[in-house]
């Protein structure tokens, strides 16, 4: 992404045409979060700005009111500008959502030469071939991740151009979602005359960001835990091995407390945070906490510890069991040598892992 001067008076620093400068942008549903970094000659970022807001117009990862959304992505932007000392002009955006998926697919190309020598037209060919797949109508493709390259049947760790061969294969990763849900986040943002580079799958994204160069080698299983979705990743060297997004995240746990305990949402919420807690110790039998609904007419509440531990427990273990389920196809989770990564706003949940 650019930056440019404001016409006012905030200090700033020159940027050439070529500037370093990227943005990053994430719609969520408990908050919008924007970040400014720069880039250096090596490839580092600086963190400029970061700004966040509450979210009110966002359920399940996906906009449901426009204005509310627009509102809080203003904010977000604002203050990182601030911080940063620069405009935004143009963004990368994070998306995410029930509709996005992935799935793994192997494209295949004859080589035609007589002399049978691969070409780099050949491996591309097959790449191409790869993203030749039948998806919903309505869908569109995000990213197509290149896992490994075949020279008949054999992987080939190199580029295979100019080995002997009869047909190349390129298996390939590849994540999709709903074309019009994408582009109406894209034209929220466009709506504050802001560009948007790239749609980018948020899970995706995680994953660059927490796992080093050496978990990536050794297999990882990166799993978001946002306000209401979850997404995961298990990435293995530079190729993607599995995505998906599940439409559950720290919004239904509450929900699950509210009804368990029959409490108001904004009282879960409350005991969620200050007094939750993912595993059913023994610490929590025969306890309870206050409930601080602070209604003026109800007396006082306490509830049982053991209890909304326990409500916590059964959520998280059925997410957790759901993404193991997605990962059992090739035997994934036996790979993760750098084990499980967690992020989001549940994973601050104590005992989670």
């Amino acid at each position: 992404a650019s930056s440019a001067p404001e016409p006012n008076d905030r200090p700033e620093e020159p940027m050439s045409k070529a500037s370093p400068i990227l943005v990053g942008l994430e719609i969520g549903t408990s908050k919008i979060c924007a970040a400014i970094g720069e880039e250096n000659e090596r490839g580092e970022f600086t963190l400029l700005g970061i700004g966040q807001a509450r979210s009110h117009g966002v359920r399940k990862g996906e906009v449901v009111d426009r204005e509310k959304a627009q509102e809080d992505v203003r904010s977000a932007l604002g203050t990182a500008e601030e911080q940063a000392q620069v405009t935004i002009r143009n963004l990368f955006l994070g998306v995410t959502g029930r509709h996005i998926e992935g799935f793994n697919n192997v494209g295949m190309h004859p080589v035609a030469s007589d002399d049978r020598l691969v070409t780099a037209q050949d491996v591309a060919d097959a790449a191409e071939n790869a993203k030749a797949i039948t998806l919903p109508a309505e869908h569109t493709i995000l990213h197509t991740i290149r896992q490994r390259i075949c020279v008949d049947g054999v992987e080939v760790a190199d580029n295979p151009a100019g080995r002997l061969g009869r047909k190349v294969e390129a298996h390939v990763h590849v994540i999709h979602g709903n074309a019009l849900r994408i582009q109406n986040s894209m034209r929220l943002v466009q709506s504050l005359s802001i560009e948007v580079n790239q749609a980018v799958f948020n899970g995706l994204a995680d994953a660059q960001a927490v796992l080093t160069p050496e978990d990536k080698e050794n297999g990882a299983l990166v799993i978001d835990i946002g306000g209401g979705s979850t997404e995961f990743v298990f990435q293995q060297g530079q190729a993607i091995r599995q995505s998906g997004v599940f439409a559950i995240g720290g919004d239904h746990v509450s929900n699950d407390i509210a009804l368990g305990l029959k409490l108001n949402i904004g009282v879960a919420e409350r005991l969620k945070i200050r007094h939750g807690s993912a595993v059913v110790g023994a610490e929590s039998h025969g306890r309870t906490v206050p409930a601080e609904d602070n209604d003026p007419v109800l007396p006082p509440r306490e509830v049982s510890l053991e209890h909304l531990h326990r409500i916590m427990t059964v959520r998280l273990q059925e997410l957790f069991e759901l993404v193991a389920e997605r990962c059992a196809d090739g035997c994934l989770l036996d790979e993760a040598r750098a084990g499980v990564f967690l992020s989001g706003g549940c994973s601050l949940i104590p005992g989670i892992d």
